[in-house]
């Protein structure tokens, strides 16, 4: 009878989809999407800092406001693509080389199966083992190729599949970041009535973004968030600051 009992509180466990020993595990919160998020804050970055930098270089050097909003306009879409097929091209590479190098392991593991075994069980030593433990930790990872193969790669090339990023999904958080980072600067151009408010408005609203941005990736990081957020502003800042000099050294409208 007690034993029935318990074959139904384990038979409730598994139904709640918790298995008895999950209940013993402990859990942390763990940053989750972590690729994403900094591709995201790249692109955001990136297309912020581009297209301030490039319209108050431009502003100063042209005076017509409808030349330079259509400017901004232009390099903000030429930035957006350009970032979605750097973000597919640069998954896909990654992808390739993970390829390749899983070829040349099977490949090693299949044919000098000796030498990929004492090389996974000095990398094992090398984080601690010793040489028994480590023996008898290759040895149970050589009853499975496809085992051996995904540790040699985790310990040697230091990349798991599951790490890959999809190439269509990287590109288009990086493209559409970078698009969303750009519009920040671009904006005051098109409400502003002259080039100079417009000038102003932009890089305020800028740095202010800047700021904020640079604070929110501090705290993901558990980061000061102050100190990140006025790294990001001075980097926005400076490249604003640098291009408007140049601009202004060559006006020609």
């Amino acid at each position: 009878m007690e034993s029935d009992r318990e074959g139904e509180g384990h038979g409730r466990t598994r139904a709640g989809g918790l298995a008895a020993s999950d209940q013993f595990v402990e859990r942390h919160a763990h940053i989750s999407g972590r690729g994403l998020i900094s591709s995201s804050a790249l692109g955001l970055s990136d297309g912020l800092v581009t297209n301030l930098a490039f319209l108050t270089g431009f502003s100063g050097a042209v005076a017509n406001i409808d030349l330079i909003r259509f400017a901004g306009l232009a390099a903000m879409l030429a930035g957006a693509v350009s970032m979605f097929f750097g973000g597919v091209l640069s998954a896909r590479s990654e992808f390739d080389l993970f390829k390749a190098d899983s070829k040349r392991e099977a490949y090693e593991i299949e044919n000098e199966p000796e030498e990929e075994a004492w090389e996974l069980k000095q990398i094992y030593m090398a984080k601690g083992l010793t040489e028994p433990e480590a023996e008898m930790v290759v040895r149970r990872l050589s009853l499975d190729k496809e085992r051996f193969l995904e540790d040699m790669l985790a310990n040697e090339v230091h990349i798991h599949r599951d790490n890959l990023p999809n190439p269509y999904t990287l590109g288009s958080v990086i493209g559409l970041s970078f698009l969303l980072g750009a519009l920040v600067p671009l904006v005051p151009y098109y409400v502003a009535a002259s080039r100079h408010e417009a000038v102003a408005a932009s890089v305020v609203s800028s740095l202010a973004f800047l700021f904020a941005a640079g604070e929110w990736k501090g705290r993901i990081v558990n980061r000061r968030a102050w100190r990140s957020g006025l790294e990001t502003l001075a980097i926005g800042a400076v490249a604003a600051g640098i291009l408007f000099l140049i601009g202004s050294a060559f006006v020609f409208v």
